[in-house]
This record gives C-alpha cells, sequence and structure tokens, in this order.
C-alpha cells in the first residue's frame, strides 16, 4: 500500500511537470528538502520469557523443558488478542572441572506479541509465575505505521511547497514547475516507556504475580521528500 502510495504520488508529480527548456532564460534551478514529522504512540507489545535448567539427565532435561513451554503455550491460547509463539530452545552439556559431563543444561523460550496492553499484561503475570522475562519492547504496529506515514507523505509535499513559494518570492520569481519529487522512507525515534507499579498495591500470594502497569511511550515519525524545483 505505501509503495503504491509513492507511486501515485510521482507518477501525479511527474505528469505536472514541463521539460526545463520550456522555461525561460532566466530559470533557476532550487533543491529543497520537505518534511512532516508526527508523535504516535507505541500500540504493540514485543516480550521474550524463559525458562534455563539443569538435570543429571538429557532426557529428563528435554521432559522438563517441553513441559514448560507446552503449558506456557496453552495459557496463551486463553487469550484471543495475544500472540504467543515457540522461540529458540537450546541444551548443552555441563562439564566438571576434569571435562567430563555432569549434566545437562537447557534454555526454552517463548514469544509474545500484541497489541491489546489488557491481556498482553494479564498474560504477562501468569506467564512470570513460572518463566523469567528475558526482554520487552513497545513499538508502533505495522498497520497504524503505514496509516500514519500516509497522512506524513502530503504534509511533507506542502512543506515543500511552501518553502519553494518562499524562496521564489525572495528571488523575485514564481514556481515553474517541479522537476523532480523523491519521496524517502519513514524515519522513527522511539521515546522510551514507563514501567509503573503494580495496579494491586495488595501483597500477592505465593506464586501469584500482579500485572505490570505500563505506558508504553510513543514513537516519532518522520517522512522527507527531496525536490528540485524550477523558478522563473
Amino acid at each position: 500500500m505505501m509503495q503504491s502510495k509513492m507511486q501515485r504520488l510521482c507518477a501525479l508529480a511527474l505528469l505536472v511537470t514541463a521539460p526545463l527548456a520550456m522555461a525561460g532564460g532566466n530559470a533557476t534551478e532550487l533543491r529543497l528538502v520537505g518534511q512532516a514529522r508526527q508523535e504516535v504512540p507505541n500500540d504493540q507489545i514485543e516480550a521474550t520469557f524463559y525458562l534455563q535448567e539443569k538435570q543429571p539427565q538429557p532426557a529428563l532435561l528435554a521432559d522438563h523443558l517441553n513441559q514448560a513451554t507446552a503449558h506456557a503455550l496453552a495459557e496463551g491460547r486463553r487469550y484471543s488478542h495475544v500472540t504467543l509463539t515457540s522461540g529458540a530452545y537450546n541444551t548443552w552439556p555441563d562439564y566438571d572441572r576434569n571435562g567430563k559431563i555432569r549434566g545437562w543444561q537447557g534454555r526454552a523460550e517463548v514469544r509474545l506479541k500484541s497489541r491489546d496492553m489488557q491481556q498482553a499484561a494479564q498474560l504477562v503475570a501468569v506467564l512470570q509465575q513460572s518463566m523469567l522475562m528475558e526482554g520487552m519492547q513497545f513499538s508502533l504496529s505495522d498497520a497504524s505505521r503505514r496509516r500514519m506515514e500516509n497522512t506524513l507523505i502530503p504534509n511533507a509535499i506542502a512543506d515543500l511547497q511552501e518553502q519553494a513559494r518562499i524562496s521564489a518570492t525572495a528571488l523575485g520569481k514564481k514556481v515553474h514547475h517541479i522537476a523532480e519529487l523523491e519521496i524517502g522512507n519513514s524515519r522513527s525515534s522511539e521515546r522510551p516507556p514507563r514501567l509503573l507499579q503494580a495496579k494491586s498495591l495488595s501483597v500477592a500470594s505465593e506464586g501469584a504475580v500482579s500485572e505490570p502497569d505500563w505506558q508504553p511511550g510513543q514513537t516519532v515519525l518522520q517522512i522527507q521528500v527531496n525536490g528540485k524545483l524550477i523558478l522563473e
């Protein structure tokens, strides 16, 4: 969708342009950069949970890891707006000082992804009862990014045109036409989220974990367009 939008805009720009030769002999080329930016609330969470164990036999280790991940994935199926998938899975021997195998270690991961912050918080609390969280990040979903980019592109072009008008006026000229127009890919920078205290301040029962209360933060999206204009 994003590519087709850019293609339509570029095609429109080409249709309205005219060859430089059509301009008078006092034509001036002007290269400008138009920009548009917007802060957008993050609407997606991703997190990785893991379990690491040590057992004397590889079969026993594999059984424990398999049961733990199966239980986590089963819990995840209770939350219809959260995607929980298997992640990395590794086992390796544990050696003593003499280089002999004295046991086996293993690590299994599950990965969470969701745009429903409430359901995600509930599942995070459930998973933390039996697994550790390796990392969590908030971001802008692809759908929200595309929607915002479609809004920013016309704004960036309008900024380019306004700069051209001001420049032409300062030079005592007028904008004859846009000779070239290039729309760059969007750039983003994230403002870090804040992880707040648990929603419930009461003491949790043994084995229970309170739901996290977080603020996902924001992503700053920026679109840049480069243009060559002919002033006359």
